[in-house]
């Protein structure tokens, strides 16, 4: 007897959405993906659905219209919106965490103190709601720091301050957009990576670690970013230092259970590695970021809606005990434009146009800001590189900006 096709939803947009998407539709058991609020761009793989990614009525509409099987949030906007919590109450099949259960990963003040309380090793902090308090505890810090919006915020969100003067500008530019839970933290300098976990809020198996560039320009100069680059399996990131995620990520997950907020779902923890299996917690993120999705995805062997469906019905621990993955490596690059409206061309001439995940904007023409990322996979990472930098040398737009130092050495 043949195994019943399934219809999936994805709730989000950007380049995470687009990796996600053409993964769990390429399974034999999947009859159709459907992407909301999506990016607008036409795919083989999904359909984008107009509904905005907290209009939770509308979408539970549409899934029961629609005979969906699984939903996936996959956006901060939907994760912030409790479509989990909502979903669930409604009897639908939905992977991922309610919001109280990743606020840690949502909000980074909420974060940094849910660490400190569980005695992650993480950087020297304070969390502010008023300007002059935080302007007091700088006479004090250690320079440079990195100040942080509380929550992601789409304009100039972070930045690291060498000087008091450059941070009390910042921490002025922050304050008067009303932020509150103003994050400010130690920066130390060292090697930036994150290890994926996937977990059924009891039991949780790491299934990536990727090598994360955040600087701007090349050298780690310019602006600090969430991310503009990265690679897969990071090589710098020892088994050691994977354990010892491990068991900050089993702490967690018993901190949050025993407050009534298990966290089903994919956790992220960023690190910064400072010595050899040394490191620093930095953060959560509560699902794969849009710079990682495609080498995280890539190297994914495993059914991802059987993994899905485990964790929500309490069978993963049983089922699983690990996530399978092949043995490529892979490199991803954001491709930025410093101008709006520019005719993009040559995309046409990328061998694989699978490898190409839109984060705004189109095919046709840029947006200023990141338009999209570029991963490329390859037996050996040097060979990777070497693929990326041949399909970015034919891609053309005025203004294109990607950094071009990525795993140089």
């Amino acid at each position: 007897m043949d195994k019943v096709k399934k219809n999936i939803l994805i709730i989000g947009n950007g380049a995470v959405v687009s990796a996600l998407a053409k993964k769990v539709a390429k399974l034999s058991d999947v009859e159709k993906v459907f992407v909301a609020s999506g990016n607008g761009i036409k795919s083989d793989y999904y359909q984008n659905i107009d509904i905005r990614e907290d209009d939770l009525t509308g979408l539970l509409k549409f899934v029961l219209e629609n005979n969906i099987d699984l939903t996936i949030p996959a956006s901060f906007k939907a994760f912030k919106s409790d479509v989990v919590s909502f979903f669930l109450e409604n009897d639908q099949n939905i992977f991922g965490p309610s919001k109280g259960a990743c606020n840690i990963a949502l909000n980074k003040a909420s974060g940094k103190k849910f660490l400190y309380k569980i005695h992650a090793q993480t950087y020297k902090f304070g969390t502010f709601d008023k300007q002059n308090v935080a302007q007091d505890w700088l006479k004090t810090a250690t320079f440079p720091l990195t100040i942080k919006c509380g929550e992601k915020s789409s304009q100039g969100d972070r930045l690291v301050c060498p000087t008091i003067s450059l941070a009390e500008q910042f921490l002025d530019n922050l304050f008067s957009r009303n932020e509150t839970g103003v994050l400010i933290e130690e920066f130390t300098f060292g090697h930036n990576f994150t290890v994926y976990f996937m977990t059924d809020g009891y039991s949780a198996i790491p299934f990536a670690t990727v090598g994360n560039y955040k600087f701007m320009e090349e050298g780690d100069g310019g602006l600090l970013t969430e991310g503009v680059a990265c690679y897969s399996p990071d090589y710098k990131v020892s088994q050691v230092i994977v354990s010892r995620v491990e068991n900050v990520v089993r702490n967690t997950l018993t901190a949050l259970d025993k407050k009534g907020e298990p966290y089903v779902g994919i956790l992220g923890v960023e690190c910064t590695l400072t010595g050899e299996d040394k490191f620093y917690v930095n953060e959560f993120k509560p699902f794969i970021q849009d710079f990682d999705a495609g080498v995280v995805l890539s190297s994914v062997e495993e059914n991802l809606v059987d993994v899905f469906e485990a964790c929500i019905q309490g069978l993963f621990a049983d089922e699983y005990d690990e996530i399978k993955t092949n043995e490529n490596s892979s490199i991803a690059i954001v491709v930025s434009a410093r101008q709006e409206g520019k005719p993009i061309s040559e995309l046409n001439m990328i061998e694989n146009p699978d490898d190409i995940d839109f984060i705004s904007g189109d095919s046709v023409k840029t947006v200023q800001g990141e338009n999209f990322v570029l991963t490329k996979s390859a037996s050996t990472l040097s060979r990777a590189r070497n693929l990326l930098y041949e399909d970015l040398s034919e891609i053309h737009f005025d203004g294109i900006k990607y950094r071009k130092d990525i795993c140089q050495s």
